[in-house]
């Protein structure tokens, strides 16, 4: 008798597999297309996020953020408590069967990020950190999105398409709407009031726009760059993969 892991065949040549086989096979599947699912956009978010982190909190504990980043690596970890959680990523060596894939430089900028961190989930010296994230994400937005870091400073590539949750949810979007991301208040004010219509969203911190005197006229000339560049990036980089 075949076990339970057996395919069965019939006179006619057709595989009848047993549904434990079946089953098995569907997960292995479906764990190798979410692997295909995590893109390096995600590290670029992670550090954005981060950067924001420091960026409004003098001294931020990271807690919460290593739980995001231990997920992409570990995605059917169930662990829930961040404490262990931190314990866990403090030993780490960021390989990972079904996870996000990295470089080893990406590695490598991950235990950046864990090595100057204390007990507390805390960096230890954050004016310091706060310099070499933005050095880390300039690589990162180098590498995955270089024709779009050319328009956008990293930080503000990284929170749009973080706000949009991710480059499969940015790259198809018109330049309309690339300008206004983040202004969706305003918008929607616009949209029930009758207030004048947002020019700009999270773009509108960019230098590039703050140095031209038509800040309006800046933004949009800039989200139509975006949008092309973004689209170049996403089928060169990402949509090959």
């Amino acid at each position: 008798m075949p076990n339970d892991e057996t395919p069965l065949r019939c006179a006619e040549g057709i595989i009848f597999m047993d549904n434990k086989l079946i089953v098995s096979k569907n997960i292995l599947k479906s764990k190798k297309d979410v692997k295909c699912k995590l893109r390096g956009d995600y590290l670029l978010i992670f550090f954005t996020r981060v950067l924001e982190d420091l960026k409004t909190n003098d001294d931020p504990s990271f807690k919460g953020r290593i739980k995001e980043i231990f997920l992409l690596i570990d995605p059917y970890n169930p662990e829930e408590d961040l404490k262990k959680i931190f314990g866990i990523f403090r030993e780490h060596n960021f390989d990972s069967m079904y996870g996000i894939e990295l470089t080893e430089q990406e590695k490598n900028f991950l235990k950046i990020f864990r090595d100057n961190l204390n007990y507390d989930a805390k960096f230890k010296h954050p004016k310091i950190m706060k310099g070499r994230i933005n050095g880390i994400l300039k690589i990162l937005a180098e590498n995955y999105f270089p024709e779009s870091s050319k328009i956008i400073e990293p930080y503000l590539l990284g929170k749009l398409i973080g706000f949009v949750g991710g480059v499969e949810n940015l790259y198809y979007r018109p330049a309309s709407t690339i300008q206004i991301i983040g202004a969706e208040k305003a918008l929607f004010r616009h949209l029930s009031e009758k207030s004048p219509c947002p020019k700009y969203g999270l773009i509108y911190k960019s230098r590039f726009i703050q140095e031209e005197k038509n800040k309006g006229r800046a933004a949009r000339k800039i989200a139509n760059s975006l949008s092309i560049a973004i689209k170049k990036d996403y089928f060169r980089k990402f949509h090959e993969k």
